[in-house]
């Protein structure tokens, strides 16, 4: 593969505001992360991890979930579970893992299943009335406690100062669960009488506030719209959504696309699927790789819950085939992360999300502007949808072309699911190995488009600089009749086309001819 000389491109560019715009999703959160939530220590904890690695698939984060402290959120960690948490969170980052902390925004007086059911620090909170409705204590779901006021500027710096406890380099975020759900319709805060849903945009902005001041390329995993409560997170302080709690059954998969569909709606960015949902009934065979496959086609998959963490959140459980299949989706998803990071960074700057044109009647979506999926939410493999009512369509797995609007009906064996690129379609991707079939091991660190050729397409990318936020900006066409591929971009680096049913004759890089 040739290196390409290019020519370092300026331009200018046009500050947007970003009320109600999503923030740029770091490129390393769009992809596998999972948990468990059954053993909840470091034997847990590293045993998911390793289960998956162990088997060639890839994971990019692991969610340390309640309860980790001593008391509901008092940043101690229960050493009786987490011997040493820094060597178990230095292990998993040397094998390229993050760790995202739970927490919720209450301090308690009480709780079921900590050491301490009263947390060192809640009579603190009272005294300075750092705590809503006057400090007052209410019963939420892990116990009686009080909710922090993030109206208050001192009581939110304070706070600060508790997460500051166990914020270190290998922290890159917080899962920011719900405790504000279970205060009343309206309630008394630093700025007076208050609707639930008016302050919950002061609790998960705080959260997103002090995690990328502190982190640049840390994330909160946050409810956008939910079931259990309407909108959480602010639109534009919200860098992974999950909108949580769900069966592993049918229900719950339609239900969870429910939700992902109108969270993108409101103008979410980011929105993640709960493979296999959460609690309640357990995925079977058929369902949990299904869940998978939907969730592949969203910005991140989210796997384990207390619903089978060891058992029916496991893709071997289910047996080789189901396995196989997860991990070509996964693969897919860490090979899609440039183009979904490319998407963000769009609609950070414009407006818009990950996901568009969600119809849930017939349970499909474009994943960006180029990418289709219907998901496949019963025991039934023949499922019958319409493709986008624009453009022609590319089978992904048989090559076959089909008309904008067209029906499709088609049987789906258990590794395979509706998948549709836009003729035309430069796609960019981070490919290194061969388990999509798209590219190999060979391409890993390069720069790789795969073009779905159509006459003449261009397409302009926001590329990430590495797995954070950071981004540079580079545009590709490809003439079909004239067999040219026209590259420019601010960056040096080694670029690869894959060029399906095709073959380009030449490669102008910046305004230069690099023939082959």
């Amino acid at each position: 593969m040739k290196r390409l000389s290019l020519l370092f491109v300026m331009g200018c560019c046009t500050i947007l505001s970003c009320a109600q715009r999503p923030p740029i999703t770091p490129q390393w959160a769009f992809g596998h992360i999972v948990w468990e939530d059954s053993l909840n220590n470091t034997t847990g904890a590293e045993r998911i991890v390793n289960g998956y690695l162990e088997r060639n698939i890839p994971v990019d984060g692991i969610i340390i979930d309640s309860p980790w402290s001593t008391a509901y959120n008092d940043f101690e960690w229960d050493r009786a579970r987490y011997a040493d948490p820094v060597a178990m969170m230095k292990r998993l980052s040397d094998k390229g893992v993050r760790t995202i902390l739970w927490l919720t925004g209450d301090v308690n007086e009480t709780a079921q299943d900590t050491p301490k059911q009263k947390s060192a620090t809640y009579d603190e909170v009272v005294s300075n009335n750092f705590g809503v409705n006057n400090s007052r204590p209410y019963k939420w779901w892990k116990g009686n406690g009080l909710h922090i006021d993030f109206t208050n500027k001192q009581a939110t710096r304070w706070w600060y100062g508790q997460l500051d406890k166990v914020f270190n380099e290998y922290v890159y975020g917080w899962k920011v669960d719900q405790g504000e759900q279970w205060l009343p319709d309206t309630f008394q805060t630093s700025k007076g009488q208050m609707r639930n849903e008016e302050f919950r945009h002061y609790y998960y902005d705080a959260m997103y506030d002090y995690t990328v001041e502190r982190k640049q390329d840390g994330i909160i995993i946050a409810r956008p719209f939910s079931h259990q409560g309407g909108l959480a997170a602010s639109v534009e302080k919200m860098s992974l959504g999950w909108c949580g709690d769900f069966s592993g059954n049918w229900g719950g998969l339609k239900q969870q696309i429910d939700n992902i569909y109108r969270s993108s709606q409101y103008g979410y960015g980011s929105v993640g699927c709960e493979v296999g949902g959460f609690f309640a009934e357990g995925a079977n065979k058929m369902q949990f790789i299904r869940y998978a496959q939907f969730g592949c086609m969203t910005a991140c998959m989210i796997n384990g819950g207390s619903n089978g963490a060891f058992s029916t959140h496991l893709p071997w459980y289910h047996g080789s085939d189901v396995e196989d299949a997860y991990r070509w989706c996964v693969n897919w998803m860490e090979d899609l992360a440039p183009y979904k990071f490319s998407t963000i960074v769009e609609a950070h700057l414009k407006g818009g999300s990950l996901m568009k044109s969600s119809n849930l009647k017939e349970f499909s979506h474009l994943l960006g502007n180029d990418l289709f999926t219907k998901a496949i939410v019963s025991d039934d493999n023949t499922v019958e949808f319409h493709l986008p009512d624009d453009g022609v369509w590319i089978d992904f797995w048989s090559g076959e072309r089909h008309q904008a609007g067209e029906m499709v009906t088609q049987t789906y064996p258990i590794g395979r699911f509706p998948l549709f690129v836009r003729a035309g379609a430069i796609i960019p991707m981070r490919i290194s190995n061969d388990v999509t079939g798209l590219g190999n091991e060979t391409m890993r660190g390069k720069r790789v488009f795969v073009i779905y050729p159509n006459g003449t397409s261009a397409r302009r990318f926001h590329l990430p600089t590495g797995d954070g936020t950071e981004y540079f900006d580079c545009s590709v066409s490809y003439d079909e009749r004239r067999g040219r591929i026209t590259l420019s971009s601010e960056r040096d680096e080694q670029y690869v086309f894959i060029i399906i049913g095709s073959k380009p004759k030449r490669i102008e890089a910046a305004g230069k001819e690099v023939r082959k």
